[in-house]
């Protein structure tokens, strides 16, 4: 699947088991990932060859969500 764009996936309440087989089939038809937070627990359920990018330094850089989305 040579696929260029922007695919929006959501991670469900967290048990990895509880992805989507679709959900499930993008993130293996992926080379890289990124996700809002590492700190979701579906994050550790992603097949073992993804390189997951997040945004979770920007979180840490400001106090408030608010601050964050103004970046």
């Amino acid at each position: 699947m040579d696929k260029i764009g922007i695919v929006l996936l959501g991670l469900g309440p967290g048990d990895p088991a509880l992805l989507t087989r679709q959900a499930w089939e993008v993130l293996q038809s992926s080379s890289e990932i990124t996700v809002r937070t590492r700190h979701h627990p579906a994050v550790e359920g992603f097949p073992a060859a993804l390189i997951v990018h997040s945004f979770d330094d920007l979180y840490e850089q400001e106090q408030t969500f608010e601050k964050v989305y103004a970046l």
